[in-house]
């Protein structure tokens, strides 16, 4: 893996958070670049041509890019260092936390929770749209604990890629007012463990997060 030449575009607290976290588990070589999502930035013409989807996280890597929490984490991982697991079928779960965590509980749940407008045009429907993200957010949280209950970490018994992404759910889920020491405490348990990684600190430190 080239760590010479790697840049992360994030926005403080967004989902760029896990990737940053890995490239200091790893000891990488990155630079960061903040393109802010509550200022507009990701929309801008400078960062479009960068990204056209118009999202963070974006790695770069010499002249290539890649987009995806997924694709970047997994590109991450394979530095070494244990953040990938040997075993195929925990490689294979590995994968299927990255497709539920994206596709159900970042696109559907919490993307129809702040962004309505990417599933209806009607702005009268917009608080229906979120009523409904609140059912799946509440399943989806349901279905952490469920995971993490009597287990250290997401996948087999060793801290992998996927636990600083559920990380960034977790701290998605104290944003929208959830208790989640309360409601969900094998999932608090985890996030504290991650908490308490070195890392984890600096990446936090470095957007700005308490």
């Amino acid at each position: 893996m080239n760590t010479t030449s790697m840049t992360l575009y994030y926005s403080p607290g967004a989902c760029s958070l896990a990737p940053h976290i890995l490239l200091e588990e790893t000891g990488a070589d990155y630079r960061l670049v903040e393109v802010s999502v509550a200022k507009g930035q990701t929309q801008e013409d400078e960062f479009l041509k960068i990204n056209p989807k118009g999202r963070v996280p974006v790695l770069a890597i010499g002249s290539r890019t890649l987009t995806e929490v997924p694709a970047i984490c997994w590109y991450i991982g394979a530095a070494g260092k244990g953040l990938i697991p040997a075993d195929a079928l925990l490689r294979a779960g590995v994968l299927e936390w990255f497709n539920w965590l994206s596709g159900t509980l970042h696109a559907v749940a919490f993307g129809g929770k702040w962004r309505p407008q990417r599933f209806v045009k009607d702005t009268a429907l917009f608080g229906d749209v979120q009523a409904r993200a609140d059912d799946n957010l509440r399943d989806g949280f349901a279905y952490i604990e469920a995971r993490m209950v009597e287990r250290q970490w997401a996948v087999g018994d060793e801290y992998s890629v996927v636990d600083p992404y559920l990380f960034v759910f977790y701290n998605w889920a104290r944003k929208i007012g959830v208790d989640v020491a309360q409601a969900y405490p094998a999932w608090h348990a985890h996030a504290r463990r991650i908490a308490a990684r070195d890392a984890v600190r600096r990446a936090c430190d470095r957007e700005g997060l308490r």
